[in-house]
């Protein structure tokens, strides 16, 4: 596995994502030992991806990432599945959006649009369900673990150059 920067990781999903839009699970949470969020996205074609970041400042975040499994098992599945809410990766192009709007489209039209499919500036390549459980969170940890733990390694060197855990220490 391949360790990449977090927009990078996101950029491969969004990749995949104009492939196989819809049919993606996702299950996000904090990780408060390491200070981060911590976000799988599974899709059944594609394999299972892991980011873990943090917010360095309102407009910047800092994280890593990879593809940590080709496939998971079907019980994490199961779980991946029950008390689910949609979400999606919305990609924008500033530009576009604010000539839209100057040429009098409302910003409600242009986020409507993009769930429709119809791009006014914004698109949602990559859409599904997730789950916020703690138990769905624990079960997904189980795949790739391996990978993970570079992953996590990393991400802690990362935050720690950054001076994340320093009042900590």
């Amino acid at each position: 596995m391949k360790l990449k920067k977090r927009d990078d990781v996101l950029n491969d999903i969004i990749h995949q994502g104009k492939k196989h839009p819809s049919g993606w699970m996702a299950s996000f949470g904090k990780n408060n030992h390491h200070l981060s969020e911590d976000y799988y996205l599974f899709h059944p074609e594609i394999g299972l991806y892991y980011l873990k970041e943090y917010q360095k400042n309102p407009l910047q975040h800092i994280g890593i990432g990879g593809k940590v499994a080709r496939k998971i098992d079907d019980d994490v599945t199961e779980e991946l599945h029950k008390n689910v809410h949609n979400f999606g990766i919305i990609q924008g192009d500033i530009k576009r959006i604010t000539k839209n709007i100057q040429n009098g489209i409302s910003p409600h039209e242009i986020i409507q649009g993009m769930f429709k499919g119809k791009d006014k500036g914004m698109s949602l390549p990559v859409k599904g369900k997730a789950n916020t459980s703690n138990e769905s969170i624990k079960k997904v940890k189980e795949q790739g673990k391996q990978n993970q733990h570079k992953i996590n390694h990393r991400f802690k060197k990362i935050a720690k150059e950054d001076g994340l855990y320093t009042s900590y220490d």
